[in-house]
C-alpha cells in the first residue's frame, strides 16, 4: 500500500501537465516575436542611444565619448528649433484637420442608404498609396504652368497660379493638406466602425425629447465614441511625426529649411552632413516625445477604464 501511494504521489497531475504544455507552447509561439523585436528594434535603438553620446562622423573612423554635448547643442541649434517649429505646425494642423474632416465624412457616410460601400472604398484609396508615391503625385500636379492643379485653376479663370512648393508659407500648407488627403481615411474607417456599434435607444429617446442633429452629436455621439477618437488621435499624432516621406518627395526640406521637420533634420545631419552622433541625439529626443505620448495615452485609457 505504501509503495502504491508513493507511486501515485510521484505521478504528475493531469492538470499540471496540461498547464505546463500550454506555457511551453505559448513560449514557443512568442519566441520568434521576441527575437525579431530584439534584433530589429531593441539592438538598433541601443546602438543609436550609445552613438548619441559620441561625436561619431561617417567621414572618420575615430570618435570619442562627449556625454550630453550633442543634446545641449541641439537646444541651442537654430536649425533644430526651426525643425521643432515646423513639426509642431504640420502635426497640429494636419491632425486637427484630419480629425474634423474624418468625423464629418464618417457621419455622412454612415447615414448613406445607397452606394455606401463604393464611397468607403473610394475614400480609402489614398491611404493605400505609399507616402513617397503620394508626394511625387502631388509634386507633379503642382508643377507651375504645366501641372494638373494649374490647369484646373486656369479653367476657373485664375491665370497666375502661385508657386506652391517654392513659397515658404504655401509649401508647409501643401505638406499639411497632402497628409490630410492621404490619412483622413484612417480616421473615417475607425469612426464609422465606432458609429455602427453605438446603441440605438439613447438616440431614439433624444429624438422623442426633441433633440436635433447637433444636440445628438454633441451630447451623445461624440461622448460615446470618445475612446475611439482618443485612440485615433494618438495614432495620428505618432504617425504625423513620421512625415519624412512627404517632405522628402515634395520639398526636400525647402525652400531653404522652411519645411524641414525633425525626421528630415535628423536625416540631413546624419546622411548629408554625416554627423551620425548628432543625428542620433536628435532621433532619441524624438523617440522620447513619442514614448511620453504613448505613456500618457495608456495612462488616460486606464483611468477611463476605472
Amino acid at each position: 500500500m505504501k509503495i502504491g501511494r508513493r507511486a501515485q504521489a510521484a505521478r504528475p497531475k493531469k492538470g499540471v501537465t496540461l498547464q505546463s504544455e500550454r506555457r511551453n507552447l505559448q513560449i514557443a509561439f512568442l519566441l520568434p516575436l521576441f527575437l525579431s523585436l530584439l534584433i530589429l528594434v531593441l539592438l538598433p535603438m541601443a546602438s543609436l542611444f550609445g552613438l548619441s553620446f559620441t561625436n561619431y562622423k561617417m567621414t572618420s573612423s575615430q570618435f570619442r565619448f562627449t556625454g550630453l554635448e550633442n543634446y545641449i547643442n541641439l537646444f541651442t541649434d537654430k536649425g533644430f528649433r526651426n525643425a521643432v517649429k515646423n513639426t509642431l505646425f504640420m502635426v497640429t494642423f494636419g491632425v486637427l484637420i484630419q480629425m474634423v474632416l474624418g468625423v464629418a465624412a464618417a457621419l455622412a457616410i454612415q447615414r448613406m442608404k445607397h452606394l455606401r460601400g463604393l464611397v468607403q472604398a473610394l475614400i480609402v484609396m489614398p491611404m493605400v498609396i505609399p507616402p513617397v508615391i503620394a508626394g511625387l503625385i502631388w509634386r507633379i500636379l503642382l508643377i507651375p504652368k504645366y501641372g494638373g492643379v494649374h490647369a484646373l485653376l486656369y479653367g476657373l479663370g485664375i491665370q497666375d497660379a502661385p508657386a506652391w512648393l517654392t513659397d515658404p508659407v504655401s509649401a508647409r500648407w501643401v505638406i499639411v493638406l497632402v497628409s490630410v488627403w492621404e490619412w483622413m481615411p484612417f480616421v473615417v474607417l475607425f469612426v464609422i466602425a465606432a458609429l455602427d456599434s453605438l446603441p440605438v435607444s439613447p438616440f431614439e429617446a433624444a429624438r422623442i425629447d426633441g433633440a436635433g442633429f447637433l444636440q445628438e452629436l454633441w451630447y451623445l455621439t461624440l461622448p460615446l465614441i470618445r475612446p475611439v477618437l482618443s485612440m485615433v488621435l494618438v495614432f495620428r499624432v505618432v504617425e504625423g511625426l513620421k512625415i519624412f516621406p512627404l517632405v522628402f518627395s515634395l520639398t526636400q526640406g525647402g525652400p531653404g529649411n522652411n519645411t524641414e521637420e525633425l525626421t528630415y533634420f535628423a536625416y540631413s545631419e546624419g546622411f548629408v552632413k554625416f554627423k551620425i552622433g548628432y543625428a542620433s541625439a536628435s532621433s532619441m529626443l524624438m523617440f522620447g516625445v513619442l514614448l511620453v505620448l504613448i505613456i500618457l495615452f495608456y495612462g488616460r485609457k486606464k483611468k477611463d477604464a476605472v
